[in-house]
C-alpha cells in the first residue's frame, strides 16, 4: 500500500516539477526579451517585472515538493550529526508531520486570501492581472508538498519499525 502512496506522489510531485521548470523557462524567456529588447530596440517587454515575479512565487511551491523527495533540500545538522539512527529517524518522522500539518494550515489560508483577493477585486499596478489566480495556483502546488511531507512521516515511521526506506 505505501509503494502506490509513494509512486502517486511522485508521480505528482514530477508532474508539479515539470511545471515548475516551464515556468523557470518562461522567466528566462521574459528576462531575455526585457534586456535584449531594452538594449537594442529600446523597446523593454511591458510589465516583465510583474511577470517574473508572479512565477517565482510560483515556481517554488511546484518546486519543493521534488526538492524535498531526493534530499535536495539544505539540512541543518549541526545537533543531530551525532545522534543514533533511530532518533535521527523519529525526529524526522515527527518534523515531517509537523509540517504536513503546517502546509495543510498553509494552503488553507491560501484559499481564504485567494477568496479575499478574488472579492475585493485587486490586481498589479503594471498589467492590471488579478492576484488571486496565483495565489490559488499556490494553494494547489502546496499540496504536492503536504503529500511528500506525508509520504516522509509514513517511509521514517515504518524505517523506526523496522521496515527499510
Amino acid at each position: 500500500m505505501l509503494s502506490k502512496f509513494e509512486l502517486f506522489v511522485k508521480r505528482i510531485s514530477n508532474w508539479c516539477a515539470n511545471i515548475g521548470a516551464v515556468m523557470l523557462l518562461l522567466i528566462c524567456l521574459i528576462t531575455l526579451l526585457d534586456i535584449g529588447g531594452s538594449k537594442f530596440f529600446a523597446l523593454p517587454f511591458p510589465g516583465s517585472v510583474e511577470l517574473i515575479g508572479f512565477l517565482q512565487v510560483m515556481l517554488i511551491p511546484f518546486a519543493a515538493a521534488l526538492t524535498l523527495l531526493y534530499d535536495q533540500h539544505i539540512r541543518v545538522e549541526v545537533f543531530t550529526d551525532r545522534l543514533p539512527e533511530h532518533v535521527k529517524a523519529i525526529m524526522d518522522s515527527i518534523i515531517s508531520l509537523v509540517l504536513c500539518l503546517f502546509i495543510l494550515v498553509l494552503i488553507w489560508q491560501n484559499v481564504v486570501f485567494g477568496i479575499a483577493i478574488q472579492t475585493s477585486g485587486e490586481v498589479s499596478n503594471t498589467l492590471r492581472l488579478p492576484f488571486y489566480p496565483v495565489i490559488y495556483v499556490m494553494a494547489f502546488a502546496f499540496i504536492s508538498l503536504c503529500l511528500a511531507f506525508l509520504l516522509r512521516f509514513f517511509l521514517f515511521k515504518s524505517r523506526t519499525k523496522g521496515g527499510t526506506k
